[in-house]
């Protein structure tokens, strides 16, 4: 029963989306039981957002009768055989022929990293450049004997900053064009003639005009042409004016249904008069109410069926009773192996929470998933939890595909934000706990970037095996790029004599100058440090010069002892990209050694400011207060102003890790 009660009186079901109550038809609930026969139906609707297509609908036994779809006439189809009167002028003087209906061509098969659009969505369509693009739209049904063209909508997103001039043609006939300026987001709508349409397959060619320098990317291209009411496998949604009586033809069989789905609160099933034509079944209604409405006719066997049905057991993290220091976030099926970890912290004197992400998208909307699901939770929970949260955990990876547009799998399991950075739009797990909007974090936060059970057991094994022998470990290993426009022999100086100060065994690799900094860097690796910084340019599998790769991480073999890797370069933390691993991720997986935690960057950004946040938080590990490494990355994001760095940078790792 899917968590109803076998008990429940189904006239008292009720079903909601989105915090609305929603009509429904139950099928034998006069009876007041709800038998294994009988039935709910509604209509329902995917979502179409940056984050999924779907949309949760509640089903509740609720305290009063709920909504039902009304039925103002009787509530039966007519038999092929019986009467109906039927308007002299649906047989041919005055009856609506056709309707202007909307079809859309709306790939996303291309990520745009470097646009920055906000909330906006950054997946598009083909690309326009030098060839030009085609785009097909199936036209059914047109009624090629309607006076009124077709208009067709094109939505075009500027790629580069040059202007772009862009040639329209459909079916091969030069329509409009499209004139716009740098990334903008551009649309056009163009009268077609409804003699260039064709029943079936239309083309519609993109072409730039502008060369090398005009390109831009595919949004969207929607046709709206007047067609017939003509049902297109056994399924037909239109709009009319209400008091219209219409004749909606095409079905393969006589079990017609026609709803007026135009208030999903009060729709209304149509009694209509099934008749027999040359090879299908049409039926005549009445449309009710006035002004525009919106109708769905379908045969029965149309009716599907939910993507899942799952019973929801309330979760209650809302609640301003609730209190913990560590706040672990992720899915059911990965927190069981987060256990361990949790029951170290709490012997340590934590208190600890394990939150399942998809009680989140309940409690906070609606059960849609959604970044700002989380980050209103733990809003609510900084500003009202006792004891209040000093740290997160996320556990579970995230993707720039959160709807597997491109198909390399499901690797959102956690979602991250992103934010607009001066170069691209990119990863920010700060902002989570970004209560005032000044890119500094009101509580430490961490991610795990896992992908299955197995990856969570690693990493979290890990974790405990240096905790171990943490405190048999004092060696640093510097790492310093070329000198080249920026002096970083000179940052690395500088962290060099805040640790020889603290007393630590310091090692310095200068790529610039020494002609095995590669395997030297391998051998201490494997040898076990504590701390490794690197300063220099990088990308996001490697350090600059191949001096250190994503294949060079998955070998080491130096567990338990783990280093805190503290990577002040250019997207080595990019974890967002679903089909290739960045190296702060592979650091952390790696099976046989690796780090305990990485703090890099999921973005581009300039050295100067990312040097003074360096050394504040070697500082403040090594300074004798006993800080987490969560704290001490907290912290030492005050050290700069600049809004990039301090969003970007993310810590991959437990928070609450004490290096001393």
């Amino acid at each position: 029963a899917a968590g109803l009660s076998p008990d429940v009186d189904p006239r008292y079901l009720q079903l909601y989306a989105d915090g609305e109550e929603k009509s429904m038809m139950v099928t034998g609930s006069d009876d007041g039981r709800f038998d294994p026969l009988d039935a709910v139906e509604f209509y329902g609707t995917g979502l179409d957002t940056s984050f999924t297509a779907a949309r949760v609908y509640w089903l509740v036994a609720g305290s009063r009768p709920g909504r039902r779809v009304d039925t103002p006439f009787i509530d039966i189809r007519l038999d092929l055989g019986q009467r109906m009167r039927v308007p002299r002028g649906l047989r041919g003087r005055g009856a609506p022929l056709s309707f202007p209906f909307p079809m859309e061509s709306k790939e996303r098969t291309f990520y745009f990293a470097a646009l920055k659009n906000g909330e906006r969505e950054n997946f598009f369509g083909s690309v326009i450049s030098t060839e030009p693009v085609d785009q097909l739209l199936t036209v059914a049904h047109p009624d090629l004997s309607s006076p009124e063209d077709a208009v067709l909508e094109v939505v075009l997103q500027g790629a580069t900053d040059a202007t772009h001039q862009i040639k329209v043609l459909f079916n091969y006939v030069e329509v409009g064009e499209l004139v716009f300026s740098g990334q903008q987001l551009r649309a056009v709508e163009i009268q077609v003639p409804s003699d260039l349409l064709l029943e079936g397959d239309n083309i519609v060619t993109l072409t730039a005009q502008g060369g090398a320098t005009d390109v831009s990317l595919v949004d969207r291209v929607r046709l709206t042409y007047w067609r017939k009411y003509t049902a297109d496998e056994d399924v037909l949604q239109f709009k009319t004016s209400g008091g219209e009586w219409l004749s909606i033809g095409g079905f393969s069989g006589p079990e017609i249904q026609v709803v007026d789905i135009t208030d999903p609160m009060r729709m209304i099933n149509i009694r209509g008069k099934v008749m027999a034509q040359d090879s299908d079944y049409a039926i005549t209604v009445k449309v009710p109410g006035a002004g525009e409405r919106t109708l769905l006719a379908f045969t029965e066997d149309k009716i599907k069926a939910p993507a899942g049905i799952e019973a929801n057991l309330a979760s209650s993290w809302h609640e301003l009773s609730q209190g913990a220091e560590v706040i672990i976030i992720g899915h059911s099926d990965l927190l069981e192996n987060v256990e361990f970890l949790k029951q170290l912290r709490e012997q340590q004197g934590w208190s600890v929470v394990l939150v399942d992400v998809e009680d989140l998208y309940d409690e906070f909307n609606f059960g849609s998933k959604n970044p700002w699901a989380l980050k209103d939770f733990l809003d609510r929970a900084y500003a009202y939890w006792n004891p209040q949260p000093r740290f997160v955990l996320l556990v579970g990876d995230a993707s720039y595909d959160p709807r597997n547009y491109l198909g390399y799998g499901e690797y959102d399991l956690v979602p991250t934000k992103f934010v607009d950075t001066g170069s691209l739009t990119t990863a920010s797990d700060d902002w989570f706990v970004d209560f005032n909007d000044d890119g500094l974090p009101e509580m430490a936060m961490g991610r795990l970037p896992v992908e299955s059970a197995e990856e969570v057991a690693t990493v979290v094994s890990k974790i405990i095996a240096f905790e171990g022998v943490a405190s048999l470990m004092n060696d640093a290993l510097l790492v310093a790029d070329i000198n080249d426009y920026i002096d970083f022999e000179g940052a690395s100086a500088d962290v060099a004599d805040e640790l020889l100060e603290e007393n630590m065994e310091v090692t310095e690799i200068l790529r610039g100058r020494s002609a095995t900094a590669r395997t030297d860097l391998l051998n201490l690796l494997n040898q076990g440090q504590l701390l490794v910084n690197y300063v220099g340019h990088g990308s996001t599998k490697i350090w600059n010069g191949n001096l250190l790769t994503s294949s060079d991480a998955w070998n080491l073999t130096n567990s338990p002892y783990l280093p805190f890797l503290v990577s002040m370069t250019c997207l080595n933390g990019f974890f967002q990209d679903p089909y290739s691993e960045s190296l702060a991720e592979t650091f952390l997986k790696a099976e046989r050694g690796g780090a305990v935690a990485v703090w890099t960057s999921s973005g581009l950004t300039l050295p100067e400011e990312q040097t003074v946040m360096n050394l504040e938080l070697i500082q403040l590990l090594f300074n004798g207060e006993g800080l987490t490494i969560g704290e001490a990355v907290m912290r030492a994001k005050q050290a700069t102003t600049n809004g990039d760095i301090r969003r970007t940078w993310i810590l991959f790792g437990d928070p609450t890790i004490k290096l001393r």
